[in-house]
């Protein structure tokens, strides 16, 4: 298909061409016909041989040349009969075709305008995405799993239930020392009421010392037991709440490791929360390139598992140590979405921008071959490439900022480099 395509350009170019000599060889005719004499020979005619009609072929008359096939050259009949009578000279068509021939073979080039561009400069590290906190909640008691309020995957807030134990013992003892309490309470009160009246009479001298100590002994007697009752209520009221298994942070439920009838023990892991917003993402990044890195730098977050999505963060903390095993420093990237895709387990890579270019000379990766360490590109120009030696500054995945060697507006090849070298002829692929 691409050879067709290339064979039907080069015929309409060389008919074009013909067109060219053949109004050219018309004028030149009737000029020299103005001004010779009537049935005076040009001059030039003894030289130039004319093809005969009858056979098609035509050439020069040199030893060794080939004959061209006029009748088989995909041109329109007036071009061939102006070739046959010499009006278009055969060396000049042989010549064309030979340069039609050598374009033909020439090498098939893409090529790209040279333009100047913002280039940020990455770290890229690989981590796993991490909640901000993970909290296992445990059982307060042992008792029977009465019912489940909340699923994994449900959204709690602090102190939202998340499942209810049997109470039924609990709160027996509970109403019973509710009572106790409140007899404890009455008690005081009068022993109280006792206490206050005997102390009057004690001043007006109306009773005796060790009456009033008698009195005074009962009424703190009766305080500590109020005092008793008050602690063993407040204790069995708290044991009550345990009955309902609460959530200590706000976030999803990841673990439900529960089902209703079960016997849970005090201690007991029964649901795992974790807080998504923000998500934690630990690097480490060798130490080298460590000094480059500040808190607040913006990142960028990708997935393989989300192809075309991209999270932004900032590095939060960088841990002041370095590890003496791995010679790398930890670290925290801070990442929100609220779109909850990205989500915690997940491999992702991060990019921390350390620095960034306004304005300059940006080219594609491709475009660059290496020779002995050194990096140059073709620059194309009247359909022929020149060898450009350049200096490479920053990257950004697949383009390059170039320091030296490239100017902004100029014809560089991006496809095709591989089998280029200076000043060869190519063509350029549309």
């Amino acid at each position: 298909m691409h050879n067709n395509r290339t064979a039907k350009k080069m015929t309409w170019i060389l008919t074009v061409f013909l067109v060219v000599l053949f109004i050219g060889g018309c004028g030149n005719k009737k000029e020299d016909e103005g001004k010779d004499a009537p049935g005076r020979k040009h001059p030039g005619a003894k030289e130039q041989r004319h093809a005969s009609p009858k056979d098609g072929k035509a050439g020069p008359a040199g030893k060794g040349d080939k004959k061209i096939d006029i009748d088989k050259l995909n041109i329109p009949d007036r071009m061939k009969e102006a070739i046959k009578s010499g009006r278009i000279p055969m060396d000049r068509v042989k010549e064309y075709l030979e340069k039609s021939k050598g374009m033909a073979n020439a090498p098939l080039v893409r090529i790209e305008k040279v333009s100047r561009k913002s280039l940020a400069s990455y770290l890229i590290l690989n981590g796993t995405v991490e909640p901000e906190r993970l909290v296992k909640v445990y059982s307060r008691l042992q008792a029977y799993v009465k019912k489940l309020e909340k699923e994994e995957g449900d959204f709690v807030k602090v102190n939202s239930v998340l499942a209810q134990l049997d109470d039924t013992e609990i709160g027996i003892s509970y109403q019973q020392a509710k009572i106790q309490l409140e007899q404890a309470q009455t008690a005081l009160k009068d022993e109280e009421n006792n206490f206050n009246r005997n102390k009057e009479l004690k001043k007006s001298e109306l009773i005796s010392e060790q009456d009033y100590q008698t009195v005074e002994s009962k009424y703190k007697t009766v305080k500590l037991e109020y005092r008793n009752k008050l602690e063993n209520f407040k204790n069995l009221q708290l044991q009550l709440s345990y009955t309902k298994i609460k959530s200590l942070v706000e976030g999803y439920v990841t673990e439900r490791l529960i089902e209703v009838g079960d016997k849970v023990n005090s201690n007991q892991h029964v649901y795992t929360v974790e807080d998504f917003y923000p998500l934690l993402i630990r690097v480490y990044v060798p130490s080298s390139d460590a000094l480059k890195l500040k808190q607040g730098l913006r990142t960028e977050v990708t997935s393989d598992i989300l192809t075309g999505h991209l999270f932004t963060g900032n590095v939060k903390l960088i841990n002041p140590r370095i590890d003496v095993q791995s010679g790398t420093v930890k670290v925290t990237v801070e990442v929100y979405d609220k779109s909850l895709k990205l989500k915690p387990g997940m491999f992702v890579e991060v990019k921390i921008v350390i620095g960034e270019k306004q304005d300059t000379i940006v080219i594609p990766r491709k475009s660059i071959t290496y020779k002995l360490e050194k990096a140059y590109v073709f620059v194309f120009r009247k359909m022929q490439v020149f060898r450009r030696d350049i200096k490479l500054g920053v990257s950004e995945e697949d383009r390059v900022e170039v320091i030296e060697g490239l100017d902004e507006g100029e014809m560089l090849v991006t496809v095709g480099v591989e089998t280029l070298k200076d000043q060869m002829r190519v063509r350029v692929s549309r």
